[in-house]
């Protein structure tokens, strides 16, 4: 599949949510839920983007991240470095990690990593969003959020 197509695809798919539930929010948190645990790739990329609308500023580790000063979304932050792999002629991927851990409160939860990557000769990064799914009930944490990487 060609860069730029990956990439369209990929932000596509915000608008679906064929494996994640979403619920009106009660609070700031954006009420996405996983369909089966533990979470597939797809279900943790599927979250990711379905919590678009979580701040930058709800994690000291995101606070201005992002390919722009005026990033204040993990969706701002996600679409800014998505948008850097659709340069042709470059080696661009997704990686995905699902690992058991605890929550800050001791619940167990899938700690979900996203990593989109990039190789280009000497230029090499990846930078993606960590997040918590609760294992009782799927339950994206939103203040779990933090944002991973190097470049």
């Amino acid at each position: 599949m060609r860069r730029l197509g990956l990439a369209a695809l990929v932000l596509a798919a915000a608008s679906c949510s064929a494996g994640v539930e979403t619920q009106p929010p009660a609070t700031a948190a954006p009420g996405v839920r996983i369909a089966k645990m533990p979470p597939s790739a797809k279900d943790v990329l599927e979250a990711a983007l379905a919590s678009a609308n979580v701040p930058l500023k709800s994690s000291t580790h995101c606070a201005g991240a992002g390919t722009e000063p005026s990033d204040a979304t993990i969706g701002r932050y996600l679409a800014g470095f998505l948008a850097e792999l659709s340069a042709p002629d470059k080696k661009n991927w997704i990686e995905t990690k699902v690992e058991p851990g605890r929550s800050a409160a001791g619940e167990p939860v899938s700690i979900c990593t996203v990593t989109l990557r990039h190789e280009d000769g000497d230029d090499r990064w990846g930078w993606g969003v960590q997040f918590h799914v609760r294992s009782s009930d799927g339950l994206v944490l939103a203040d779990s959020f933090s944002c991973v990487g190097a470049g």
